[in-house]
Parts: structure tokens; sequence; C-alpha cells
């Protein structure tokens, strides 16, 4: 039987995408907690236990559930760009209609249909308000989760960093090359257009990538990993070159629409960190410690030294890269405000030389 490390390996190589894997994991957990309110609501309603009757409302919330996430992953999500109260408005409807289609499909198609739908409609106005603001409450908090970021969002409901805690964590540095200068030929209105389609268009690959969003920094974000395998690890390195192939892809788009290619210089670095909630309005969750402040004096170094990814001798130790990357030792570097010198790595595609 082979190995954890080789069945990991193997699970790389056929290029498996993880944040699909996490969506169909919570698609499936969300059916089946749907199910379960479906056949609890409707004993809760009837005020006595039915198994058909239970099994029919389990199946109404599987199917509402369902209807709701093809909606959300077809066309919700792709209109995510829309203004808040737009967008909220927008799926608080489709998920009323869903609901209120399948409930009228269940009148219908079990027992008698026409004394079910006089009764169905005697309860009209209230089905349509409880279901209006089920939908309502679904959509703000995949709107919630959108905006603080889906582990952000779980760890606040769960409290695990209400007392902060340490951990080993890797953090990204991602910036613009001259972005000072392309925002004074632009002007700042179109940079900040730019800097949004930018963040739009590399979101997807973050998260496929197992990466969590900490912050945007004007034209940088920061991105952090949990310290896993060396396999998991190397997946925050081939997110520079995934973003280079994605903003390469859209280069048609980006010349049109900005006059420019924008092009972006990395620097990472892993190591302990303090995790924990922050503020009193505007809460956050912060990570503090000297790894942070390296890893951002790290990715300062790629312009000194002319390179699009510079890694830390801590990071490559912990990973696993494939033959198609080359490495480079720029030897320990004084970077500003360190005592002692960091070893850092150049990181780039191609074949090795001979």
């Amino acid at each position: 039987m082979p190995g954890a490390d080789e069945r990991r390996l193997v699970l790389h190589h056929m290029k498996i995408n993880f944040k699909a894997l996490r969506d169909i994991r919570i698609i499936i957990v969300v059916l089946l907690l749907s199910a379960l309110f479906g056949g609890v609501a409707t004993v809760i309603i009837r005020g006595t236990f039915s198994l058909r009757a239970c099994m029919i409302g389990g199946l109404v919330g599987f199917f509402i559930a369902a209807l709701c996430g093809v909606g959300h992953y077809t066309f919700l999500y792709r209109l995510r760009y829309l203004p808040f109260t737009v967008h909220l408005l927008l799926s608080t409807a489709y998920y009323t209609f869903v609901a209120m289609a399948v409930l009228m499909a269940r009148e219908l198609l079990v027992g008698n249909a026409r004394e079910n739908l006089i009764g169905w409609r005697s309860d009209l106005a209230m089905t349509l308000l409880v279901t209006f603001f089920l939908g309502f409450a679904t959509a703000f908090v995949l709107m919630l989760r959108r905006m603080v970021g889906p582990k952000a969002l779980l760890n606040f409901f769960t409290g695990r960093y209400h007392a902060p805690l340490e951990e080993e964590r890797i953090f990204m540095f991602l910036d613009i090359v001259s972005s000072t200068t392309i925002a004074e030929k632009i002007g700042n209105l179109k940079f900040h257009m730019f800097l949004n389609e930018f963040y739009y268009d590399i979101t997807d690959a973050i998260l496929a990538a197992g990466g969590e969003i900490y912050k945007y920094v004007g034209d940088e974000v920061i991105i952090s990993w949990k310290v896993a395998d060396s396999i998991r690890n190397r997946r925050c390195i081939e997110l520079v070159f995934e973003i280079s192939k994605i903003i390469e892809a859209k280069k048609g788009k980006y010349i049109e629409r900005f006059g420019f290619l924008p092009r972006c210089r990395a620097g990472m670095h892993c190591g302990a960190v303090i995790v924990g909630e922050i503020g009193d309005f505007k809460q956050e969750i912060s990570f503090l410690g000297d790894t942070v402040n390296t890893t951002a004096r790290i990715q300062s170094a790629c312009k000194d030294y002319q390179v699009d990814l510079l890694i830390s001798s801590e990071l490559l130790a912990r990973v696993d890269l494939p033959a198609e990357y080359i490495k480079k030792n720029y030897g320990g570097i004084q970077l500003k405000g360190k005592e002692k010198p960091v070893v850092l790595w150049g990181v780039k595609e191609g074949k090795p030389e001979s």
C-alpha cells in the first residue's frame, strides 16, 4: 500500500483543484443539514412524528438547498462585483423563489393536490415571509463569508482565536511592480479600478492554493497558509506562477482597459506568529510577530536583486520543490531592521542549466 506522502503526491500530479474539493465538502454538509432541517421542521409544524412526512420534509430541504447551490455557483457568484445591497437582494429573491417553487411542487405531488393547494394558499403570506427571511439570512451569511474570508468567519464564529494562539504560518507578500509609476500614468481612479480587477482575477487561484487573504494594503496583498507537509506547502510557491499565467491569459483585457500588463513580485517566509482577534469595532484576526515583518523585508529585497520571487531558507527547507523549478542561492542577506542575515533563494520556472 502506498504511504501518505505518495498518495498526496499522486493527488498533486493529478492537479486536483483544492478549492473545488473544499466547495464539494461544503455542499455535501449543507445538503445534509438542509435535509435534516426539513425533516425536523416538518415534525414541528405537524406536531406529530410521521416517518413518511419526515422523509418528504427532508427531501424538500435537500432540493431547496441543491437548487440554491446551483444558482449560487452558476450565476450569483459571478455577479459578486455588483454593489452589496443589489447582490444581497438579488440572491434573496432567487433563494425565496426556489424555496416557494419547491414547496409548491411538494403540495402538487404529495397527497391530494387540490386540498393541499387550498390549505397552502391560506398560509401563503406566512410561508412567503418565512422563506424570504431564510433566503435573506442565507444570502447575508454568504456575502459576509466572502467579505471577511471563509476561514476568518468560521474562526470568529467558533471563537478559535478569541484568546491568542501561537501557530506556524507561511506568509506571502505579493505586490505589483512599478505601481506608483502606473498610478501616475493612468490616474488614481483608474488605478483603483485596475487593482480591483486584478484582485478579482487572482482570488480563485489563491483559494485553490489553500491560501487565506489576510490583508490588501494598496497594491499589495498579504496571503497566509498554515504550515503543513512539504507537498502541501509548495502550493504557496506554485501560486506565484499560477497568478502569472492567469494575468498573461488576460493580457488583452489589461492592455485594452489600462494600457499595460501587470507584473508581480513576491517574498515568502515561514515561522511562528501570534494569531488572535484584535480591535473593538471593525475587529479582525491579526497575525503578529517577526515572521510577518521579515516576509515584508524579503519582498522588498526582490527589487534589489531584480527577481520576481524570493523565499527564505526556512521555507525552502519545508517545501518539496518539483524538478521544473530553478533555485538560486543569494546567500545571507542583511535585511532592513534585522540583526542577523537571512539566507534567501530565488525561485523561477524552467529547466535547470547543465
